[in-house]
């Protein structure tokens, strides 16, 4: 009976993280110029926010309502520690800080950077590599491909850099 309440209880953590960050994307999306188009450039970025926070909706009613799976082994944090925990989670308040004061670019970097060192992936090259490769690929798939908004950073506007990527 015990693990089924820390089940419902990472079932909940889990609607209301996802909750927070569809309510996150979803203001963002508000920032994206509106079109006269039936379809325009808020729709796709609208929608999957908006799917964020219906989804975690329905995550946090099967969890009240007991209607998940059996509880497996290495579920959740459960053989975790404090540690990690908190790193996982510093990860996520890392991206938002990053992608509010500097914008999406570097906050894919910071983001990837910070979470494979929380996981202990600990080869430089690799990691700051790997980071740097993906951060261009999803600015140039992102921004310059599907023409998403890439909102400014607050502390530091470096869309003229990453406009070089994405084409704009």
């Amino acid at each position: 009976m015990a693990n089924e309440s820390y089940k419902t209880k990472v079932e909940f953590g889990v609607a209301a993280v996802v909750a927070l960050v569809g309510t996150f994307f979803i203001f963002q999306a508000l920032t994206i110029r509106v079109s006269s188009e039936a379809v325009g450039p808020r729709t796709m970025p609208m929608t999957l926010a908006t799917a964020l926070v219906l989804g975690a909706f329905w995550l946090a009613v099967r969890a009240f309502r007991g209607k998940f799976g059996e509880l497996k082994a290495d579920y959740g944090f459960l053989d975790s520690d404090m540690k990690r925990i908190t790193l996982v989670i510093g990860c996520g308040v890392l991206f938002v800080l990053a992608f509010w004061a500097f914008g999406y670019f570097t906050a894919i970097v910071v983001g990837y950077i910070s979470t494979l060192l929380a996981f202990g992936v600990r080869e430089k090259v690799k990691v700051v590599g790997s980071a740097i490769i993906m951060a261009v690929v999803f600015q140039w798939l992102f921004m310059g491909v599907m023409r998403l908004n890439d909102t400014r950073g607050y502390i530091i506007d470096l869309r003229p850099y990453t406009n070089l990527i994405s084409g704009n």
